[in-house]
């Protein structure tokens, strides 16, 4: 494979021009990202009865002068003794990203609402939500996690206590629409109501509103605090439609989780650079080939993504208790940031497409076809451009998908394929649609655009280089991410 890369493009004054038209079309698709992602975990967490929640009672990391004054006889963390105090549950696991910008944030402001504490006491629990993580993983700190300075510990399926003395999934009642998504943290007031509720770690309004309802809670009247009382406890449905929708109200959270806001700018400028490739090939006369309809290359994108997800949850299957303690997750994530880096650069310097051609001809000598040409494969490309946009964003996404896979796998054989089904349709939907808006869009300006079908392919790698940078520091240092938002 020769290697032809072209280092004069960094001289060129439109490729920094495209740079910086990137980064203005990266941020604004990237608060769309995350926007959307707000909007449907507010709308997928508006059911539910307004009522106390369920008193949660799960084994603690036992650290002295931490968990010992929420500890009962039995040294396990119990929300009853904490009637008559305000709460701030954070549902959390070890190898969540989000999670840990969520913690880094109740931790910067845990003095400052200690000092408003007045005749309202302020207590700050960590709840570990991914059940295959064991206790004492969640009491190890490395180099992307730290043990939360508040109480801490792993939860069950059985943690809820209900008030008829029947035993329930927290996850299932306390996060939106009971889909089991986290990072979830929740303001409870002194008589066991949630008063306020994020559902990422990075809240574009830079948590003013979940702050403000925390000094609320800890200074204003009963009648300010039972005016926040808005927010319900998710309702258990195990019916099989039920399922099913959980399953594709989860898959809205998947696509556009904040782990993927880096990602989807470079997946449609990826789209839109290689839709323009093919335009330029066919003006050349090199293919008489056209992009196959943008519905098509949605499903080849959403199968790509299905495929990814069902890859991983078959080796997570196998590997047990063991794919989370050896943080499997994080690595794979930040894998995909690199590679997107890497590819984006190659990208503009103009030698990705040997990549890519390399690919096709060692797939072709494998299954025993000859490959006649180099020409670009739309929905090859898109397949594994969708497996990739799972995989990046995956610190996120299986932190929701394989504990509600192992929530249904408790149900039987049924449950598991309804809420899989609903899963799987939900993405390819979300999918198509992104995929088939782009298309279409971009085919009702086509003209405009031929005529400057280098700068699109320069603004789609600038896009995945972005895309790389991003990914990498929000899975290093979500807190960096959060402090660009609050500007």
């Amino acid at each position: 494979m020769s290697v032809n890369i072209d280092l004069s493009v960094l001289r060129e004054r439109t490729t920094w021009s495209a740079a910086i038209l990137s980064a203005v079309l990266f941020s604004g698709i990237s608060l769309v990202g995350l926007s959307a992602f707000d909007l449907a975990g507010d709308q997928i967490g508006s059911g539910g009865d307004v009522r106390p929640i369920p008193r949660l009672v799960y084994e603690s990391l036992e650290r002295d002068g931490i968990e010992t004054e929420v500890m009962n006889e039995d040294g396990l963390i119990d929300t009853s003794r904490l009637e008559g105090k305000i709460m701030i549950i954070d549902m959390m696991a070890h190898d969540c990203s989000s999670c840990h910008a969520v913690q880094y944030h109740l931790e910067e402001k845990m003095q400052y609402w200690d000092s408003l504490v007045g005749e309202r006491e302020l207590v700050i629990l960590g709840y570990g939500s991914w059940y295959d993580e064991s206790i004492e993983y969640l009491n190890q700190s490395d180099g992307e996690y730290t043990v939360p300075q508040y109480p801490t510990g792993l939860g069950s399926p059985q943690s809820a206590i209900l008030e008829n003395g029947t035993l329930g999934d927290p996850v299932r009642y306390l996060t939106p629409g009971g889909t089991g998504s986290i990072p979830v943290v929740i303001l409870v007031d002194h008589e066991g109501y949630i008063l306020a509720r994020e559902i990422t770690g990075i809240p574009l309004d830079g948590w003013s509103s979940f702050d403000s309802s925390v000094e609320i809670a800890l200074t204003g009247t009963d009648e300010d605090i039972v005016a926040m009382r808005g927010i319900g406890v998710s309702e258990v449905n195990t019916s099989l439609p039920s399922l099913f929708f959980l399953g594709a109200m989860l898959s809205i959270l998947v696509f556009f989780s904040p782990c993927a806001f880096p990602v989807l700018p470079s997946f449609i400028g990826f789209q839109m650079s290689m839709a323009t490739s093919l335009d330029d090939l066919a003006g050349d006369g090199e293919s008489e080939a056209k992009a196959p309809l943008p519905p098509l290359l949605g499903l080849a994108s959403g199968t790509g993504m299905v495929t990814f997800f069902a890859a991983i949850g078959a080796i997570a299957a196998m590997m047990g208790a063991k794919f989370a303690d050896w943080g499997v997750i994080w690595w794979i994530a930040l894998l995909i940031a690199c590679s997107l880096f890497v590819l984006g650069t190659l990208n503009l310097l103009g030698w990705s497409s040997n990549l890519f051609s390399a690919f096709q001809r060692w797939l072709d000598r494998r299954i025993g076809r000859r490959s006649s040409s180099d020409l670009p494969r739309p929905m090859r490309d898109m397949f594994l451009y969708g497996a990739g946009y799972a995989a990046a964003s995956i610190d996120c996404t299986a932190i929701a998908v394989i504990p509600f896979v192992v929530y249904l796998g408790g149900m039987g054989l049924n449950s598991v394929l309804a809420g899989l089904i609903g899963l799987t349709f939900g993405l390819m939907l979300l999918m198509v649609s992104v995929v088939s808006m782009v298309g279409y869009g971009r085919g009702a300006f086509a003209n405009s655009i031929s005529k400057y079908t280098n700068g699109v392919k320069l603004v789609g790698a600038w896009m995945m280089i972005y895309a790389g940078i991003v990914l990498t520091i929000y899975l290093n240092r979500p807190d960096v991410i959060l402090s660009v938002l609050e500007i």
